[in-house]
């Protein structure tokens, strides 16, 4: 005869009774449950601590020259490539990669070092991290990119800060695409729908820490953010600002010319 699974005298569909040899002597089963748990606990924290320890370093990256023995240079590196805590130093600028989030999207991060004028040492070279979005992104979207930026030459203080944006504008979706660009213990700057921000004025620091924020409104497309810093001399000369007014307005110029989505051709 059959018996329906679950009968007691069956053997079938129950659990055995510890009995006997099948105990632990002189341990109930509840601790050796415990002991168990905590074994696996033990080696489960073993094992975070191994892939800790194997995760990937940190990169540190180089501008390089734009021409043999020329000034000026980049580092250009695709979003799969940034990890947290990897630098990218350009003449006497270390910019360091706190955090970021580029939602999934591809795209690259080009770090530069542009000379602008002949004057001695840096007075208006532009440095600049641009975010390129490869495609354009399609709202609505929000992300961010966290970095810190500072001066590694004694004598130097930043003086000037830049915000600009890639925006093609849906007429036909309410809203407006917003890129923030937050300086800690320092200015936030705001551009709406590509508008460029500054050059706003700095008080004479060494190191920045920044924050660009993107909210792509619906039906809007982002192509990229670009930040723009300049320095100066700790004891400033009479002409540095207006020197950096007209080369941020010639960076402009060059950039609208390169981009499409400036252009209108997007």
């Amino acid at each position: 005869m059959t018996l329906p699974l679950g009968d007691p005298r069956s053997g079938r569909g129950q659990s055995p009774q510890p009995h006997g040899r099948g105990r632990t002597a002189g341990r109930p089963a509840s601790a050796l449950t415990k002991a168990l748990l905590g074994a696996a606990m033990v080696l489960s924290s073993a094992g975070s601590l191994v892939s800790a320890g194997g995760a990937q370093a940190a990169n540190n990256y180089s501008c390089a020259p734009r021409a043999a023995a020329g000034p000026g240079g980049f580092v250009n590196l695709a979003f799969s490539a940034i990890g947290i805590g990897d630098t990218v130093t350009c003449a006497d600028k270390t910019f360091t990669v706190n955090s970021f989030d580029f939602g999934g999207n591809t795209g690259n991060i080009n770090f530069e070092w542009v000379p602008v004028d002949p004057a001695p040492g840096y007075v208006d070279d532009l440095f600049s991290t641009d975010i390129n979005f490869s495609p354009s992104i399609v709202g609505p979207q929000t992300g961010f990119f966290d970095y810190t930026v500072q001066i590694t030459q004694p004598g130097w203080v930043f003086n000037t800060v830049q915000l600009d944006s890639a925006v093609a504008v849906n007429p036909r979706s309410p809203g407006d695409t917003s890129v923030i660009k937050e300086i800690r213990s320092g200015p936030l700057l705001n551009s709406i729908n590509g508008a460029q921000v500054g050059p706003i004025p700095m008080a004479g620091v060494t190191s920045l820490s920044v924050r660009d924020t993107w909210s792509v409104a619906q039906g809007d497309v982002l192509t990229n953010v670009k930040d723009t810093f300049t320095q100066a001399s700790e004891v400033p000369g009479p002409l540095p600002l207006l020197g950096a007014a007209a080369a941020f307005g010639w960076s402009r110029k060059l950039r609208s010319r390169m981009n499409p989505v400036a252009r209108g051709e997007a």
